[in-house]
């Protein structure tokens, strides 16, 4: 009787554990299956996420790289300009060979490029020069040549000759001006109002006017009988003659001076 109790007890405490064992399992079971899934997910949005960002950061990346890109191409079309000597500012009122002989200089002291040459020429100009960045277009205003050339037709000795033939014509010594002046003056009115002359025949045609132009008779003659080559020539004999003819005035008025404290 005891044996047989005994042996019911065990087999039901054997159930007991098996059936606990199961549960125990399909609760591990349960839970690792719902902790994979929970884990999963998170990861997997942010793998989406972590894609989603690169795309984006790829995207703007590729339009910083673009916009970058335009910004030194901008750059690197924009000249570099340097200035060890910066040109004058140029009104219209000067001589404009002279003052575009300078120019050219200055850009091979400067080594600029054409470009250079023209945005620097177009920022010298004021005045009625200024004026003429408003006559032609973009391009023109980019480019040396043609923004040259635009200034030659205005302010250029070409289409003015004839009016500087006609000043250099009545052109005569000032009240207190200079022999070298007067030369200086000369050389540049005839270079302007004969434009397409060679140097021996402007050279000729500034030694004649400059003579016509000494209002002093006596000065003017004696050159006419000396006869000079070039106008440089003529100008040192005239300034020679002036000062001897200062000086016998300054001797006559001594010699005066002198017979008047006598008597």
């Amino acid at each position: 009787m005891m044996a047989e109790a005994r042996a019911e007890m065990k087999l039901r405490m054997d159930k007991c554990f098996s059936d606990f064992s199961n549960d125990m399992n399909q609760m591990f079971a349960k839970f690792e299956g719902q902790a994979m899934k929970s884990m999963s997910t998170p990861i997997l949005g942010r793998g989406i996420e972590s894609t989603a960002n690169s795309l984006e950061h790829i995207v703007r990346h590729g339009k910083t790289d673009k916009n970058n890109s335009h910004i030194s191409d901008i750059r690197q079309s924009k000249p570099d300009i340097s200035c060890k000597i910066k040109p004058q500012i140029y009104d219209g009122s000067d001589d404009l060979e002279e003052y575009l002989t300078q120019f050219d200089l200055l850009a091979e002291i400067n080594d600029w490029d054409p470009k250079t040459k023209a945005l620097l020429l177009a920022s010298s100009l004021s005045g009625s020069a200024r004026a003429i960045l408003n006559e032609i277009t973009d391009r023109e205003r980019h480019d040396f040549e043609c923004l040259v050339n635009a200034l030659k037709n205005r302010f250029g000795s070409m289409n003015r000759s004839e009016i500087f033939r006609a000043e250099l014509q009545t052109r005569v010594r000032m009240k207190n001006e200079t022999l070298p002046e007067l030369a200086q003056a000369i050389k540049k009115l005839t270079r302007r109002a004969y434009p397409d002359t060679t140097a021996l025949v402007m050279d000729t045609l500034s030694l004649d006017y400059f003579i016509d132009a000494i209002p002093e008779t006596d000065i003017r003659l004696r050159l006419r009988e000396v006869g000079p080559t070039s106008i440089n020539e003529a100008e040192n004999i005239a300034v020679r003659l002036e000062a001897l003819r200062i000086a016998d005035r300054q001797k006559g008025r001594n010699v005066r001076t002198v017979e008047t404290e006598t008597l």
